[in-house]
């Protein structure tokens, strides 16, 4: 789990660069037991290397580190096995982190790991499929490198699951990932993947498949996508030299893959993005719309026979739902729209006569992630007894939260701790009133920022006080969204 808040790229790279690469501790263990066995050759450890494939990543890197002259096309981990032989493999040991899978109830995190590490696996069957299906020699290369290219975004769910979970609730609610990404981590997965895999000696087929000189931009894709515009039709010729040049690269297979693997298993396999990227792999393979789908449909059915690694439902089995692509669910079951995130609060606290201040606030922030998307930074206080206790937050470095004299004499949550109120600060308003803040809590405030401050009775003698601040800029809609989860959680309202 996530034991502080990293924001921006360097934090990030900083806290993922001590982390060790999680494995399975029985192929750990077998692993252990080959090397010391003298009879044992590098070929009778490939089932054990393959059967794990952040083991397999990790020797990978090694043999990279090792030759990196010899890395003009991307090796398999077997072949990377026989490059660093067994003593080297033995002193990898110590990067590895053993997880079980024995137990009867495995942790979020852990599941999360384990359905992404199953995602790039659908992904890199289907983008081998299409290699295969266009007679391409890379299929083996391009299935490596389509495996490999989410790997820090494996290590964000096991060691950062939280983060992870917003970010992933912002895409639901229909914001771009890159978008969520910003917002929640600082940076962007792929920015960070790329300067993670420069760290790991990741080969650098990996690294290109992330780089708009070797992969579309968003505008040659939309070119590429209107070729095959119309699915009867075999998909036109791209004229201009760079999409060509792109179109025979393998790595747009890996790409293209890496999205409808994604897409699908985040959105459903009717998700209405899909015929996009189905478009570009189609005018690559000079193909129809339709074999495309069906090839995509056939590698999932493949990868859930060959890498079910029980983090998830693989999309194969997502293809056999009767009513996948109808909107009526039968004569007796009614269609309910989903609860907006104020709806569901609202909901939440009427149903618990008795909730505490502790859980309501608990509430409140989830809520306030989910509908306020310009919060950068967020601390939710409980005032009780005339002091001031930090209960959740969100965005912040622990350690700067813990070394402000909260309870230290403050006019303005002297204000906030006496009635329900709410306010929007910033510029010159901002200005003013930081001295009258809780001691070195401007510490944590930019000279951009915005800030709002509310607070509501959550019982007889507790109080609540929110702290929202963002460098970017909180709108009218952000104040008013605010106001009313101030009002629904209120003590008063009940």
């Amino acid at each position: 789990m996530i034991d502080k808040s990293p924001s921006g790229l360097n934090e990030w790279l900083h806290f993922l660069k001590s982390k060790k690469f999680p494995v399975q501790a029985v192929n750990l263990t077998r692993l252990k037991t080959q090397i010391k066995r003298t009879e044992d050759t590098l070929d009778g450890i490939q089932a054990n290397i393959a059967a794990d494939p952040l083991l397999a990543f990790a020797i990978l890197n090694e043999a990279n580190r090792i030759v990196p002259n010899k890395n003009s096309e991307i090796k398999t981990p077997f072949h990377a096995a026989a490059m660093v032989g067994m003593n080297r493999i033995e002193k990898l040991i110590p990067q590895f982190a053993p997880y079980t899978l024995s137990t009867k109830e495995k942790s979020a995190p852990l599941i999360a790991f384990l359905s992404e590490i199953q995602i790039s696996y659908e992904a890199a069957t289907m983008a081998r499929r299409w290699a295969i299906e266009k007679l391409s020699s890379h299929e083996d290369d391009i299935f490596w490198i389509t495996l490999f290219r989410d790997a820090a975004r494996w290590l964000l769910w096991f060691y950062a699951y939280p983060t992870m979970t917003i970010i992933e609730q912002k895409i639901k609610q229909g914001q771009k990932a890159s978008q969520a990404e910003l917002n929640t981590l600082g940076c962007r997965i792929d920015e960070l993947t790329v300067h993670l895999c420069t760290h790991w000696h990741t080969p650098s087929k990996v690294i290109e498949s992330f780089l708009t000189k070797h992969i579309p931009n968003a505008k040659e894709l939309q070119t590429l996508a209107h070729l095959a515009h119309h699915p009867d039709e075999l998909p036109g010729f791209a004229e201009d030299k760079r999409l060509t040049i792109l179109i025979n690269n393998p790595l747009i297979f890996s790409y293209c893959a890496n999205k409808v693997a994604h897409e699908a298993n985040r959105m459903g396999w009717d998700s209405k993005n899909l015929p996009f990227y189905y478009r570009v792999v189609a005018t690559i393979m000079h193909r129809r719309v339709g074999e495309i789908i069906q090839t995509a449909h056939l590698a999932s059915t493949e990868a859930a026979k060959l890498f079910n690694k029980g983090g998830k439902i693989s999309l194969a089995q997502q293809l056999l739902d009767p009513m996948l692509y109808t909107n009526k669910t039968g004569p007796t079951t009614k269609k309910h729209s989903p609860l907006s995130p104020l709806a569901e609060l609202k909901k939440a606290v009427s149903k618990t006569k008795n909730m505490g201040t502790k859980q309501r606030a608990n509430l409140a922030l989830k809520t306030i992630l989910k509908t306020i998307p310009n919060t950068q930074h967020c601390i939710l206080f409980r005032h009780s007894d005339n002091k001031v206790s930090p209960l959740y937050q969100s965005g912040y470095n622990i350690d700067a939260i813990k070394a402000i004299k909260w309870n230290a004499p403050s006019n303005v949550f002297k204000k906030l701790a006496q009635k329900r109120s709410a306010s929007h600060l910033n510029g010159e308003k901002l200005d003013k009133i930081l001295t009258e803040l809780p001691h070195t809590s401007d510490q944590i405030i930019d000279k951009n920022s915005h800030l709002m401050l509310a607070s509501t009775p959550t019982s007889a003698h507790e109080m609540v006080i929110f702290w929202l601040e963002t460098r970017k800029k909180f709108s009218e809609n952000d104040y008013k969204t605010l106001k009313q989860i101030v009002s629904i959680i209120s003590h008063s309202t009940l």
